[in-house]
């Protein structure tokens, strides 16, 4: 998976919706990118 601008993505360790740092990592609690679940509009997983 890789990031994409403007995407937004639920943190697996704090549980937030976040859009990801410029490195991936979670904004919230620094978690790294894989971490990270792509979510729609609505906060639903996103399977890729």
């Amino acid at each position: 998976m890789e990031l994409k601008p403007g995407q937004k993505y639920r943190c697996l360790a704090c549980g937030q919706i976040v859009i990801p740092n410029e490195d991936g990592s979670c904004p919230i609690c620094g978690a790294p990118f894989e971490m990270l679940v792509p979510v729609d509009d609505d906060g639903n997983d996103i399977n890729e």
